[in-house]
C-alpha cells in the first residue's frame, strides 16, 4: 500500500529519530510547527498528495519495525487503526478508551485530558483484551487512516475555552467527531504497544517552533 507518515516534529529525540530511520515508508517531517499552525499545513498536504493512507504522529512516541508493520496491514482490512501506551512513563493508564463518548473535559479544568474516570483501559488490564478491538481514542500513537477519511474529518485543533483557546489536542477532537457519527472504528492492536517519551513535568522543555521546515522522505 502507499503509504505516509507525517510527522509534527518540535522536538529532537534521538530515539523518536531512530526508530523511525528503522521504518520502510515515506515520511514528511512538519519541523517547528504549533499544533494550532499546523491546521494549515496537514490538511494543505493531505489535499496536495495522493497516498493511499496516512499515518500521524508525535515525535515522543516510539514504535517496533514489527508493530508499524502489523498496523500498516491491518490497514487494508480496517479504515482506522492506532496503537497504544502510557500517558506518562510513571502512570499505568493507557490511551485506550472503552466508551461510546469522549469526555475531552475534566470538570473544573479546560485541560483536554481523558482521566479514569472515564473508562481508560489499564496496563494490568491489557492482557484481558482481545488481539484488536474498538477504542474511543487513538492518542495520534501511530495512528493510520485513509485518505478519504482524512478528506472528511480533517485534522483539526480543539476549540476550548481559556488562554489556550483552539492551540491543541487535534487527537482527541478527531476521535470526538468520529465517536459523534459513529461511521468508522477506531482499531487499535494489542501488540502495537508505542513507547511514550514523556514524563510529568518534562514534556516541553525542549520544545523548537524555529525554523519551521516541511521535509519530504518519499520512497
Amino acid at each position: 500500500m502507499n503509504n505516509v507518515v507525517m510527522i509534527m516534529n518540535a522536538r529532537n529525540l534521538s530515539a523518536f529519530r531512530d526508530c523511525v530511520n528503522k521504518l520502510n515508508v515515506s515520511k514528511v517531517w512538519f519541523k517547528g510547527f504549533t499544533e494550532y499552525e499546523l491546521n494549515i499545513e496537514i490538511n494543505k498536504f493531505i489535499q496536495e498528495t495522493n497516498f493511499d493512507n496516512y499515518y500521524i504522529v508525535s515525535d515522543d512516541l516510539v514504535i517496533q519495525p514489527e508493530h508499524f508493520n502489523l498496523l500498516q496491514e491491518k490497514l487494508k482490512t480496517h479504515p482506522i487503526v492506532t496503537g497504544w501506551g502510557v500517558w506518562r512513563q510513571n502512570w499505568d493508564w493507557t490511551t485506550i478508551h472503552f466508551q461510546d463518548k469522549l469526555h475531552t473535559f475534566n470538570q473544573g479544568s479546560h485541560l483536554p485530558l481523558m482521566k479514569k474516570h472515564y473508562n481508560v483501559v489499564k496496563t494490568y488490564e491489557i492482557e484481558t483484551l482481545p488481539d484488536e478491538f474498538e477504542t474511543a481514542f487513538t492518542g495520534w500513537f501511530w495512528t493510520g487512516i485513509r485518505r478519504d477519511i482524512w478528506l472528511e474529518y480533517p485534522y483539526q485543533t480543539m476549540k476550548t475555552t481559556g488562554e489556550n483557546d483552539g492551540v491543541a489536542s487535534t487527537d482527541a477532537h478527531w476521535s470526538k467527531r468520529i465517536l459523534k457519527d459513529k461511521k468508522y472504528k477506531q482499531i487499535c492492536f494489542k501488540e502495537a504497544r508505542v513507547l511514550h517519551l514523556s514524563y510529568m513535568g518534562k514534556d516541553y522543555d525542549d520544545l523548537n517552533f524555529e525554523n519551521k521546515q516541511i521535509i519530504k522522505e518519499f520512497i
